[in-house]
C-alpha cells in the first residue's frame, strides 16, 4: 500500500512540481529517500507537530530531531542539511552576475549567505566605482547579538580590495529584521570610518525570517552620511 501510494506521490510531482504539495507531503516525499520501510505520511505530521513549520524542522539540532519516534540519525542529518544545499544551489544559480544594478541584485548577492544560519554573520560587499563586485568576505560568525565588527576590519577589507563603495549586512537569526540600538550606532561608526578613506557606505543589510531590512531604503543611510561631519566634531560612543 505504501509502495503504491509513494508511486503516485512520485508521479504527480513530476506532472505538477514538489511545490504543489501541502507541507506535509513534501515532507513525506524528501523522507522517502532516507526512511524506506515506513509511513513516513505520519511522521511528517508529527515533525511539523512538533516543530511548528518546515523551515524549524530543517533548522532543528540533529540529535533532537532523531529522537523523534520512526526518525533515524540519518535521516536527521538529511533534514536538516536541505538549507545548505538550497544554499549551494542559490549561491551558483546567482554565482555569474559580477555587478550590481538593481536591489534585487543586491538582495539576490547577500540573502543566500544568511539561509537557514542558526548563528549571526557579518559581511561585507565592496565594489568598484561601476558597482562591480569586487569581493563579498564574511568578517565574522557567532551567537546572535553577539557578534562584534571593528569598523577598522571594514575599512581594511575595503582599501585592500581598492573598493570605491561597500554594503555590509548581517543577520537576525531570532528572525526580525529590526535594527537594534547597537546596529544603529555600528552603522555610524562604519560610516565615519568609510568617509575617512574616501569610500562610500552604499547600506547596511539585515536579513531574518521575515525578510529584510534595508538602512538605506529607510533613510537612515542618507541621515548618517549627512551628519557624519558632526559625528567626526562630536565623536561617536560606539
Amino acid at each position: 500500500m505504501h509502495e503504491g501510494h509513494r508511486d503516485r506521490m512520485r508521479e504527480r510531482i513530476r506532472k505538477e512540481g514538489i511545490e504543489s504539495l501541502q507541507p506535509h507531503e513534501a515532507l513525506e516525499y524528501l523522507l522517502y529517500h532516507v526512511v524506506p520501510r515506513k509511513d513516513t505520511n505520519e511522521l511528517a505530521h508529527n515533525l511539523l507537530t512538533k516543530y511548528g513549520s518546515l523551515s524549524r524542522v530543517f533548522s532543528a539540532d540533529v540529535s533532537d530531531l532523531a529522537e523523534v519516534k520512526d526518525m533515524t540519525k540519518n535521516a536527521a542529518l538529511f533534514l536538516t542539511t536541505l538549507p545548505g544545499v538550497v544554499k549551494l544551489y542559490v549561491d551558483d544559480l546567482h554565482g555569474e552576475k559580477t555587478k550590481i544594478v538593481t536591489r534585487g541584485d543586491l538582495i539576490n548577492t547577500l540573502s543566500p549567505k544568511f539561509l537557514g544560519d542558526k548563528k549571526e554573520k557579518f559581511y561585507v560587499l565592496c565594489l568598484d566605482a561601476q558597482n562591480n563586485i569586487i569581493c563579498l568576505q564574511q568578517l565574522a560568525e557567532g551567537l546572535p547579538a553577539q557578534v562584534a565588527v571593528e569598523p577598522r576590519l571594514i575599512v581594511e577589507t575595503a582599501l585592500k580590495n581598492k573598493a570605491v563603495s561597500v554594503v555590509v549586512a548581517h543577520n537576525h537569526p531570532s528572525g526580525g529584521t529590526d535594527p537594534s540600538h547597537a546596529d544603529i550606532e555600528l552603522t555610524k561608526a562604519i560610516a565615519v570610518a568609510l568617509e575617512l578613506v574616501k569610500v562610500k557606505l552604499i547600506d547596511h543589510m539585515i536579513f531574518g525570517d521575515s525578510g529584510h531590512f534595508s538602512f538605506s531604503e529607510d533613510g537612515l543611510v542618507l541621515t548618517i552620511n549627512k551628519n557624519i561631519n558632526r559625528f567626526l566634531k562630536e565623536g561617536l560612543k560606539y
